[in-house]
């Protein structure tokens, strides 16, 4: 620094005694040097010769086309280094300045703002080498819309990859300070800890959100598919899909920096299926008697959200139609909890809905070729009668509902329904029916 000093010391006498700096910008010469917005300081202040020294300052006025040549005051390095020390010992250096050419980016007599860069903005000075493939799609970063390209990166020198003025996601937190205080959620997407740019291009994308596909779907896909290809298969080839999944739009039921919800859901899993369905929604939450699986696990204790090759996006089967064949497995879903047992002719334990040791779940699902489904009886989500006993089930293509009353007692019960007679029924004492 004293030695800096002591040659500006010595530029500025150079300056005094050797040339009035006046004379260098004159209708006959140098016209031009001052014309800019905005003036380096020495030119701002007519010292030239703070910059430039004269071999032969006399002979350079008698005769300025045979003596022009200029000497560096600088003894390493280009003048510029003498006031300004940009390079510093960062571990990355633009190669301009590594290279001595600060002239490359700047006009060392003025330019359009307080830069003095050759251009007119700073992303003009930057494409004049780099390709410009960062302003070419449909949505651009802020920063790079205003082609402020020193917002993120030091033209200069930096101690981070490409020149970044912070390492990785913490430049990105400077602006977006939200997405940091996410940290502190019970689940943090593993991109949002350690690199943004895993999946937002920071620069521009044809995406929203400068993802950096085309849709949200494709993007998951590219690190959950390779974590498990049978998720992925299963996504990209589901007989029933669910729509926000076909649609793409994974972030319609997770947050994709962090919640407080497992597996970056964006509420309680029910919460975000009622969302979009509603009506089941408003039934279960005004019903008496909650199916277990929805009132404790959600909807996803049966429904396989990302898609299925069973009806109902179910995680096993369970049939659409009323009527059925019984064959093993078609209630599948239901027995991943319930017990088989309750489909044996007779029984003493294998269920309760029977009359003596005759097994009633039997008669009604093993009739031959008219097997009533389960959910003739029982609605699968809520109801307000017990044991999950709808109020009524549709029958036909007409909208014709069947009534259907039960009164549980003690030890049965008894059924007044649209498609029988009314019939009781007697765990203990077998009822005679009429």
């Amino acid at each position: 620094m004293i030695k800096k000093l002591l040659l500006l010391a010595g530029i500025v006498c150079i300056s005094v005694f050797q040339a009035n700096a006046e004379t260098c910008v004159t209708a006959q010469c140098h016209a031009d040097i001052k014309q800019y917005e905005v003036l380096h300081a020495p030119v701002e202040a007519d010292e030239c010769t703070t910059c430039h020294i004269m071999d032969d300052y006399e002979q350079h006025i008698d005769e300025p086309t045979q003596f022009k040549e200029f000497s560096s005051p600088a003894e390493e390095g280009p003048v510029c280094l003498v006031c300004h020390d940009e390079k510093g010992d960062k571990k990355f250096v633009h190669a301009p300045v590594e290279g001595g050419d600060c002239t490359a980016c700047h006009n060392p007599h003025g330019g359009t703002n307080k830069f003095l860069l050759i251009t007119a903005t700073e992303s003009e000075t930057c494409f004049q080498c780099h390709e410009n493939d960062k302003m070419s799609k449909k949505f651009l970063h802020g920063p790079v819309g205003a082609g402020e390209c020193a917002s993120c990166h030091d033209p200069h020198s930096s101690d981070h990859q490409y020149q970044l003025k912070a390492e990785k996601n913490e430049l990105c937190f400077i602006c977006h300070s939200d997405k940091k205080a996410d940290l502190s959620k019970v689940s943090v997407h593993a991109p949002v800890a350690d690199d943004c740019t895993q999946c937002h291009d920071p620069h521009n994308s044809d995406a929203k959100f400068h993802l950096k596909a085309t849709d949200e779907k494709t993007l998951c896909l590219t690190c959950h598919g390779d974590m498990d290809p049978a998720f992925k298969e299963n996504i990209l080839t589901a007989q029933f899909k669910h729509q926000p999944v076909e649609d793409g739009s994974c972030g319609e039921c997770h947050n994709p920096h962090a919640s407080d919800f497992g597996q970056l859901l964006r509420s309680d899993t029910k919460q975000i299926c009622f969302e979009c369905h509603q009506d089941l929604g408003s039934r279960i939450e005004h019903s008496q008697y909650i199916h277990a699986p929805v009132e404790f696990d959600g909807c996803n204790a049966c429904h396989n959200v990302h898609g299925s090759g069973n009806p109902f996006i179910l995680y096993e089967h369970f049939p659409k139609t009323f009527y059925n064949q019984y064959t093993e497995g078609m209630y599948k879903i239901c027995y991943e909890c319930h017990d088989t047992g309750n489909l044996e002719s007779a029984t003493t334990d294998g269920t309760g809905f029977r009359n003596g040791e005759q097994n009633l779940h039997y008669l009604h699902v093993m009739i031959p070729g008219k097997g009533r489904s389960c959910k003739a009886c029982h609605e699968v989500h809520a109801s307000n009668q017990p044991l999950h006993i709808r109020n009524s089930v549709p029958f036909g293509s007409g909208g014709w509902e069947l009534p259907i009353k039960f009164t549980r007692n003690e030890n049965g019960g008894t059924c007044v329904v649209g498609c029988h007679k009314p019939k009781t029924y007697d765990r203990v004492n077998e009822f005679q029916n009429p």
